[in-house]
């Protein structure tokens, strides 16, 4: 995987002096040459932060360029303009990628340095706790087969703590939305998540076995 970038900082002020455009000249369409080091600094933000597993924010664009000088005027004006280096960045074909989070706001991550698939994890992840814990434990056991270790959801880009997990089963087992979940436990004494949907309890246990102890013991 690519080192992240470690740095934000993108051009000298002399570079900046020298190509800097200003945003006072509105009236037509994003020159991609002409605003290419506001582009730039916007993708060393979205791949620094892709980096870090984290996704990045049309805010977090605005506070770096404006702390380069790259953008200048009322915060409508710079939205507008940011707005139109976003579009013509993603109609490049580059790695800057948009997804929507649950409220419908813009989120950018580069495919550089994060996939598809964790994005959308990021995502789901601001949501009902109960309900992300669900679609991964149904997804895991309709689609490979397999259970999802209980401690699979401490680790990125869950980040849950125990204690959050185990307040979020005890919650999930008293609702009637979530009665397909159920739980075994390995002879090492680790829990599994499965969905009784799509995977018959012996059959949970014995691939729950075999994810914990059997694939070690057989390598």
């Amino acid at each position: 995987m690519p080192e992240a970038p470690s740095s934000l900082s993108l051009l000298s002020e002399e570079g900046r002096a020298a190509q800097m455009p200003h945003i006072h000249d509105r009236g037509q369409a994003v020159d991609s040459s002409k605003w290419e080091p506001v582009s730039q600094a916007m993708m060393q933000v979205v791949q620094h932060r892709s980096g870090q597993g984290q996704l990045a924010t049309e805010e977090d664009f605005l506070e770096e360029l404006v702390a380069l000088n790259l953008l200048e005027g009322s915060p409508p004006e710079m939205r507008a303009t940011l707005a139109e280096v976003l579009a013509a960045a993603k109609s490049t074909g580059g790695d800057l990628r948009e997804i929507q989070d649950q409220r419908g706001e813009r989120r950018y991550y580069s495919t550089q340095f994060m996939t598809d698939m964790y994005a959308g994890l990021l995502v789901r992840r601001e949501g009902d706790p109960l309900q992300l814990i669900a679609e991964i434990v149904r997804e895991n056991s309709s689609l490979y087969p397999r259970p999802f270790p209980v401690g699979g959801f401490e680790r990125p880009p869950f980040g849950m703590s125990r204690e959050e997990i185990g307040q979020c089963l005890a919650q999930m087992a008293g609702l009637d939305a979530y009665q397909d979940i159920a739980q075994t436990t390995t002879s090492a004494g680790n829990s599994f998540l499965y969905s009784k949907a799509h995977l018959d309890p012996d059959y949970a246990a014995t691939l729950a076995e075999w994810i914990d102890v059997g694939q070690h013991d057989n390598p």
